[in-house]
């Protein structure tokens, strides 16, 4: 029923984002919204002791981590498209450690570890022996060229 009740959330938080367009301004798209603040939502539902499904909330903060990235992929410059791993991790580390209260300490050094190595690689960007390397991860998920 979780399921349910959360697309009927979804759905009315999309309308009325649109309905609203007019007088807000565009600071984001309507099923982005209506995802968010749906798990948002849940979320707070199950800290409170209220409804207790992990799998919807997991499966709906996935798709605000992966609008996120999408949405930011195209703003930042391309020479920064190097943090992208490290970033989506970033993102779904802190999404799990939301959900499961226990220590993720474990994955949060792997995170911190895949930071290093991109700052690494960003510093030597430019050297001719890592820039096939770089370019790779720059181009990944078809960001613009």
């Amino acid at each position: 029923m979780i399921l349910f009740y959360s697309f009927v959330t979804i759905s009315l938080i999309f309308i009325a984002v649109l309905a609203a367009r007019g007088r807000l301004p565009r600071l984001v798209c309507a099923i982005c919204a209506g995802i968010a603040l749906t798990w948002l939502g849940l979320l707070a539902l199950s800290k409170l002791g209220g409804i207790h499904d992990d799998v919807i909330l997991a499966l709906l903060m996935g798709q605000s981590i992966s609008g996120l990235f999408y949405l930011l992929r195209d703003k930042v410059p391309r020479s920064l498209r190097i943090f992208t791993l490290p970033f989506f991790l970033s993102l779904t580390a802190a999404s799990y450690a939301l959900i499961k209260t226990e220590t993720v300490l474990l994955a949060f050094g792997l995170v911190a570890v895949v930071w290093v190595v991109a700052w690494a690689i960003f510093i030597y960007r430019n050297d001719p022996g890592k820039k096939p390397l770089v370019d790779n991860v720059m181009d990944c998920c078809g960001g613009e060229k």
